[in-house]
């Protein structure tokens, strides 16, 4: 199972949370770096949760599963340098699981939640530059298909 697992990384992500909200209300801020341990267990848990077959984010690189771009499928092909996006942008989607667990959402509720939005993506680095140019900080359906990219079909 590894050191890492929804069993340990849930307490510690309320426990942040928790920490989270009393360093704003001691006046420090999330840009400051309040969410910061937030968004990196969540992220933990999510890879745990979604993508059980790897033992680092980087691995999805190689991993012949992985959703990605067309144009990052042929780069890959070539050799070339391809990047993960996190369709979510990260501190949004700890905000979004901060509000969760603030309105009392049970452990099931949280993992229900990271199964059903996390998700990776393979995309060049142009494709990433132009996602984040157009939307680098809200929620959105699906940021990749606002970006017009193509996803690559086996």
């Amino acid at each position: 199972m590894g050191k890492y697992h929804h069993e340990n990384l849930i307490p510690a992500l309320r426990l942040f949370i928790e920490a989270r909200t009393k360093a704003l209300e001691g006046g420090f801020t999330d840009n400051g770096g309040a969410i910061h341990s937030v968004e990196r267990i969540l992220d933990i848990l999510s890879m745990h949760l979604c993508f059980p077959h790897l033992s680092h984010i980087n691995n999805l690189k190689a991993d012949l599963n992985a959703e990605i771009s067309e144009a990052a499928h042929e780069a890959r092909s070539r050799g070339e340098k391809i990047l993960i996006e996190h369709v979510l942008p990260q501190r949004a989607y700890a905000q979004k699981v901060i509000a969760l667990v603030n309105e009392g959402a049970t452990d099931a509720d949280l993992i229900a939640f990271i199964k059903a939005n996390y998700r990776l993506v393979l995309l060049t680095q142009e494709e990433t530059t132009r996602i984040n140019r157009l939307n680098r900080s809200r929620l959105s359906d699906d940021r990749i298909a606002d970006a017009g990219i193509k996803l690559y079909e086996s």
